[in-house]
């Protein structure tokens, strides 16, 4: 069954709260309850630890055209069929993908998860097939820039997959590249090897932990066979810092030497802004023009989640006309189709989920999260919601009934167009259907809905958005009413709940022993001799501290409880 975010969620920050039980390991068996107590999901959905949820839903890309289509339209080459691990694409790719084979400069701002690597790297592998069919001269025919090496890195083992035994060179050249063929210390294929080869080596360095420890005959390792005439890549995979040095170097300026550089990308395109934009668009100049390619000749592309959208495509357009150097009328702007909603009529207002709304929530992530969750779930939709579903298809079933349900489509409704607190969300939809809806119930409808599906598409496709950070300073305090010192996790939960308080500290714990001690500032506190110093004398001999802020100089004093 494939992730349920509401699930996921659920279970990342539960298991993040119980490691917190690390910080305070509390040997004392009452104040050990109440931190475990505290530290559960359903107490610290309340408290200052977890900021959020925020939901939001992500809509349903529109599909386009097959593979097949592609190449009868002579888009991609027709050895992609074989190399593209899926038969169709989504239209904001198919569009992309014929801008590019316009020789159009493209800006594709699609979101996160959305394809927009495959958009800009099936047409340039597409034509690289070509020139290797022609027996064309060796040389760079596109260069991929990347802001970071670990988005670079992530690049060259999607090219490893892709290119191994199709006899495209490629390489990554940045800062940690060997500069020797001997200095590459993982394996390296010899010529000839196929993409069977290379995956049933692969598969054995897995097994062994080593998964990055093979790379195909196609892939140039080292800078010396980078630079080495006959050898370059095809595509040589950079960062803007590099790919500097690249043409300032005379050992490195070589290898852009009769490049044809017909494409030229630039991923996360809204990370070159001010003056480092300006010095990076002056650096696509230099490279064009060392190549000897006019701003026409070469296809620029550039990608972003949140650089343009619909009503931001003209920014987006005069962003990617100055950054390339290009006319704004031969850019375009790329971004997300979606597929239209699947709702029936909606009209039926569901009552409420019936029994204790925390236990059925709970009882829904334990059933979703099995192994086999038809039954469970099946069971559940029954005794919560008196709904029938076959549990052989049970995920069809739930996409039927819940596509009428008007609770869940004011749901969908009201996160349509961005993310909401939880809480927002809570009041929103409550007034809408005219009764209340509780924040487990939501939980529980975006559950299902999650789950609901009409062949592989999914009903809601929720997004969660959770803030959690560690115990930020326990406390302790002693009410008048209990004769055992009450837990906190924070300062700001005992001020928000604050009684009627006869003491109030800090608590820390030893990590070894669990034994807890006390933290409290005092003014004019010393203890620098057999016993303690300052403070004001009092009658009999004896001395007061007056409690003092850490922030006015108050000096720490523990304390250990017996």
């Amino acid at each position: 069954m494939p992730l349920n975010p509401l699930a996921y969620t659920e279970a990342v920050v539960g298991n993040f709260l119980r490691y917190q039980l690390t910080a305070y390991p509390f040997a004392d068996p009452d104040l050990y309850a109440q931190m475990r107590q505290l530290l559960s999901l359903e107490e610290t959905r309340h408290t200052p630890l977890l900021n959020g949820p925020y939901i939001s839903l992500s809509q349903a890309f529109q599909q386009g055209g097959s593979i097949r289509d592609l190449v009868a339209d002579a888009i991609l080459h027709r050895h992609m069929v074989d190399l593209v691990p899926y038969d169709r694409v989504y239209a904001h790719q198919e569009i992309a993908m014929r801008a590019i084979a316009a020789g159009r400069t493209v800006l594709v701002s699609t979101g996160t998860g959305s394809g927009k690597t495959e958009s800009f790297l099936y047409p340039i592998i597409s034509r690289c097939l070509q020139l290797r069919d022609d027996n064309a001269p060796p040389g760079v025919v596109a260069v991929l820039v990347y802001p970071m090496n670990a988005l670079a890195e992530d690049q060259l083992l999607r090219l490893r997959g892709l290119l191994a035994g199709t006899r495209i060179p490629f390489a990554m050249y940045v800062g940690k590249t060997p500069r020797r063929k001997s200095d590459v210390n993982v394996e390296h294929l010899p010529p000839g090897s196929s993409k069977a080869d290379y995956e049933g080596s692969l598969d054995l360095a897995r097994k062994q932990n080593r998964p990055n420890a093979v790379c195909p005959a196609e892939e140039r390792c080292s800078r010396e066979e980078i630079r080495t005439p006959g050898s370059q890549p095809r595509i040589l995979i950079t960062n803007v810092k590099q790919l500097e040095l690249l043409l300032t170097r005379q050992s490195d300026i070589e290898l852009f030497n009769g490049a044809r550089l017909e494409y030229l990308v630039f991923d996360e395109a809204h990370t070159y802004s001010g003056s480092a934009g300006a010095e990076t668009a002056c650096l696509i100049r230099r490279l064009r023009s060392f190549c000897g390619r006019r701003p026409e000749e070469t296809v620029c592309v550039a990608t972003s989640a949140t650089l343009a959208d619909r009503e931001r495509a003209a920014a987006g357009k005069e962003f990617a006309s100055r950054f390339f150097g290009v006319p704004p009328e031969r850019v375009d702007v790329i971004t997300e189709q979606y597929e239209p909603d699947l709702w029936a009529r909606p009209g039926i207002v569901s009552g409420p989920i019936q029994g204790n709304l925390r236990n059925r929530l709970r009882e829904l992530l334990e059933g979703l999260n099995a192994p086999e969750p038809a039954g469970l779930v099946a069971a559940w939709a029954r005794d919560a919601l008196s709904l029938r579903v076959n549990s052989a298809q049970w995920e069809s079933d739930l996409h039927q009934q819940l596509a009428k349900n008007e609770v869940v489509f004011q749901i969908a409704d009201t996160l349509k167009a961005r993310a909401r607190p939880m809480m927002d969300l809570v009041e929103t939809v409550s007034t809408a259907v005219h009764r209340t809806v509780p924040e487990e119930e939501i939980l529980c409808w975006l559950l299902l809905g999650a789950a609901a599906r009409r062949g592989e598409r999914p009903l809601l496709r929720p997004v969660v958005h959770a803030f959690v950070r560690g115990v930020p300073g326990a406390i302790i305090t002693l009410p008048r009413d209990r004769e055992r010192p009450r837990l906190w996790l924070s300062a700001e939960d005992e001020e928000r709940d604050r009684a009627d308080e006869l003491i109030r500290l800090h608590v820390l714990t030893c990590n070894t022993c669990g034994q807890h001690y006390f933290e409290h500032w005092l003014a004019d506190f010393r203890f620098t001799r057999a016993s303690p110093d300052g403070g004001e004398a009092v009658g009999g001999g004896g001395r007061l501290w007056r409690s003092q802020d850490a922030a006015n100089g108050g000096q720490r004093r523990f304390s250990s409880i017996v």
